[in-house]
């Protein structure tokens, strides 16, 4: 487990302990909790509310439970644009102040990648052309000067979408349907094993290139992800409550037009064959959707129960639109 309470005070995060005072005055930075109204350092009520309020608004699972992803998520919100100096870093700088440089540069005109709050190398080639294009010093650092240039920028720039959602859709090439080329990672939280196996003698019956990841976390299952160099990435998350989510990556700024697409036709085929499970499309800041580098997908499905007499439908269901997804829809690059 990586949440825990001791004593209502502390929360336990993998190897960290967070005091639940820490958590309450990032909730109040964030504008979500009013702390004269709460007794500080007590996991209540309105802590709880606080945090289902900020897990809505930030893409998460809403829980009300302060897990790691909400946790660090927290941390992130913390950094606003013109805090701290921003520039390539091991490890990467991160943080919502990234998340909107990467948007502005994005709204620019320049390839920065996804807008998902890691300062990395596509990101400081972005920023480095923007430098050159503007007379800056090419130094690869956000400071005043390099800001003030990305606002004036912007400011002509309209509001339509940026550079990296555009590049989605107009500059990647199609796969000819042969999935002997197609490299897929299916990864799986939970008690699922029947619809992982089931969608894993599916996909290799057709000479896909398939690997397996069962893991908890989700930093695992993204870095497998990517060192594996997929074209495609299908999480099934067991879920204690009756929900059938399937999910892509989305934050301000960016969307992942190919997920959005690949989450669509699946809600389709699952609809068509077993519309009882009422499959919902949402675009969430996952870690995992966020951290894989091609299109994923997760799928939250529970309960247990009423998922595995259906785990072979489910899984041609998921196979049958990813066929669909890679004849009709381009998605040979990363995004």
């Amino acid at each position: 487990m990586d949440f825990g309470i001791y004593s209502n005070k502390e929360l336990v995060l993998g190897d960290v302990v967070v005091k639940v005072g820490d958590l309450q005055r990032r909730l109040h930075d964030a504008n979500l909790l009013d702390l004269s109204e709460i007794c500080a350092g007590t996991f209540c009520e309105q802590t709880q509310t606080a945090v289902k309020k900020f897990q809505r608004q930030r893409g998460l699972h809403v829980s009300g439970i302060c897990d790691n992803a909400t946790w660090l998520t927290l941390v992130e919100a913390s950094f606003a644009l013109g805090d701290r100096l921003i520039y390539l870093t091991s490890p990467l700088q991160q943080g919502d102040d990234v998340a909107s440089l990467q948007y502005l540069l994005s709204l620019a005109g320049f390839d920065c990648g996804r807008v998902d709050g890691f300062f990395g190398q596509v990101t400081a080639r972005g920023l480095g052309d923007f430098q050159r294009n503007y007379g800056l010093v090419a130094d690869g650092i956000c400071g005043p000067l390099t800001r003030q240039a990305l606002n004036r920028a912007v400011r002509h720039s309209g509001s339509g979408p940026g550079f990296g959602v555009v590049k989605q859709r107009h500059t990647a090439t199609s796969y000819n349907g042969n999935l002997s080329e197609f490299r897929v990672v299916l990864g799986q939280f939970g008690s699922i094993d029947i619809l992982t196996k089931e969608l894993f003698d599916r996909l290799r019956a057709q000479d896909t290139e398939v690997a397996v990841i069962i893991d908890g976390d989700a930093h695992r299952h993204a870095a497998f992800s990517n060192d594996f160099n997929a074209d495609l990435y299908i999480g099934v998350a067991q879920r204690e409550t009756e929900i059938c989510e399937l999910a892509y990556y989305h934050t301000e700024g960016f969307h992942s037009v190919t997920g959005h697409v690949f989450a669509t036709l699946a809600a389709e085929q699952i609809k068509l064959s077993a519309p009882w499970f009422a499959p919902t499309v949402n675009g969430m800041r996952l870690q995992v959707l966020r951290e894989t580098k091609m299109p994923a997908v997760l799928c939250g499905l529970g309960p247990i129960k009423r998922v595995f007499p259906h785990c072979a439908v489910i899984a041609d269901d998921l196979v049958n639109a990813m066929a669909i997804w890679v004849r009709t829809t381009s998605t040979k690059f990363s995004e």
